[in-house]
């Protein structure tokens, strides 16, 4: 039965209704007066309706099991973690298809080599999705296939997921450095608040670009990330400082090349390492957490330290 069907069978149901009730009034008044109350029932039924549609909550998978299919119909870009600490992603990608058994991935970015082995676990970050158990944006699901052993180097294929959480990310966005001709780096591996070295004048530990101290050795260093709360290096590994170790403390001076005056800003900043990771073959990816910020004395060149 379509639609002019219906419409017709409740048209004549109310007439014969409104007769039997009300037997005086002509059956053309019946008729017209039916349309004209079905016409207003359907335009608030279309109301609520558009509300409804409205008010739909977006990014939401019904359950859990739904998630990848999720991910991979919205094109969202899923992290890939060496572990559950979120500075360490080894690559963003985006599914491709996921089944109810497996998940294939294809990368869209390297950020690191996988150090995850085969069979082994791997978190799979995400921006959040809300689900009928609450909100999650991670999962975690075995390395099938890695992109060092399959026959395309730029896919990924993970078991189902395993389990779902929430998991804190980042304060502070990261910005991903492409272009090293815009920001130098001069880091030494002291604390700053007890050291004697006279930082404005002194030669770096490390350095990163222009700041390079030691030839093509340095000269192969590079700023990976940066954010307001610290950036990630890549440093060849025969720089490193025998003293430069997880949690040391360390001052830090950027060059940042600002456009309008065409020249470099100097940043001081006092801070820490947080992560030293093997990243491309004969160098070290390091993590720095900035703490405190200085300035530079005009009268005698020294810089003035406080903690955040």
């Amino acid at each position: 039965m379509n639609i002019q069907d219906t419409i017709n069978e409740l048209s004549q149901t109310l007439v014969q209704l409104i007769q039997q009730y009300l037997p005086g009034v002509p059956p053309d008044v019946i008729r017209y007066g039916g349309a004209a109350l079905l016409g207003v029932v359907a335009f608030f039924m279309l109301i609520v309706a558009l509300r409804m549609l409205r008010s739909a909550p977006k990014n939401v998978a019904s359950d859990q099991s739904n998630i990848p299919r999720t991910l991979q119909r919205d094109g969202v870009v899923v992290d890939l973690l060496n572990n559950i600490n979120d500075e360490d992603v080894a690559v963003r990608c985006v599914i491709t298809s996921a089944s109810s058994g497996k998940i294939k991935c294809e990368i869209i970015e390297r950020m690191d080599v996988i150090k995850i082995q085969e069979g082994k676990e791997i978190i799979c970050v995400f921006a959040p999705i809300k689900t009928s158990d609450g909100k999650v944006n991670t999962f975690t699901a075995k390395l099938i296939e890695s992109d060092k052993s399959g026959n395309n180097v730029d896919r990924l294929i993970l078991s189902a997921p395993t389990t779902y959480a929430m998991i804190p990310r980042r304060k502070h966005a990261r910005k991903r450095v492409a272009d090293q001709q815009f920001i130098r780096v001069k880091l030494w591996i002291t604390n700053p608040y007890s050291s004697d070295i006279s930082f404005t004048d002194a030669a770096p530990h490390i350095g990163v670009n222009s700041f390079a101290t030691e030839g093509a050795d340095q000269s192969a260093n590079a700023v990976v990330n940066i954010s307001n709360g610290g950036l990630g290096l890549s440093v060849q590994n025969r720089t490193i400082p025998e003293t430069c170790a997880v949690g040391a403390a360390i001052a830090i001076n950027l060059f940042m090349f600002n456009f309008k005056e065409k020249s470099f800003k100097p940043y001081w900043y006092t801070g820490e390492v947080r992560s030293m990771e093997e990243g491309r073959p004969g160098f070290t990816r390091m993590g720095i957490e900035f703490n405190g910020n200085g300035d530079t004395c005009n009268d005698t060149g020294c810089v003035r330290w406080r903690k955040f």
